[in-house]
């Protein structure tokens, strides 16, 4: 076992059960809110030529008010102990092949990121179970 994966779950052990019952209802609703925006993936259009992943990553925007940087991790890789430039990497192709269709995507300094106009962009693509967060 790793020295970051054993001090993990020390830090999980010395965690109140109350706490630990909320944060796993916490990753339960990220990951019930990932397998809705995969199941919409089919809404974007197919000249974006986003990949699964970037479709994912996008699709998280549409419905989130801010993706953070961990959420996008825990999105592309299933985890949060990737380096946060990958997660860079990965929202400039995004910006790039959306770009010519009005696309913004701002990035909130140390947060995350930002799709502007987001809830016209639900509309605009119908995905309709996209919630006000």
């Amino acid at each position: 076992m790793t020295d970051v994966k054993r001090q993990r779950r020390m830090n999980l052990s010395e965690l109140p059960k109350a706490a630990l019952v909320q944060r796993i209802g916490d990753l339960q609703q990220l990951l019930d809110d990932l397998r809705q925006s995969m199941s919409m993936a089919g809404s974007l259009p197919t000249e974006w030529k986003l990949t699964p992943k970037e479709r994912a990553l996008f699709l998280a925007l549409i419905r989130n008010d801010i993706v953070t940087k961990d959420m996008a991790k825990l999105i592309l890789y299933g985890t949060m102990q990737r380096r946060s430039h990958s997660v860079d990497v990965f929202m400039s192709r995004i910006r790039r092949k959306t770009e010519d269709h009005s696309v913004t995507i701002e990035t909130i300094n140390r947060t995350g990121y930002r799709l502007v106009d987001r809830l016209v962009w639900a509309k605009t693509l119908k995905l309709d179970a996209v919630e006000q967060h």
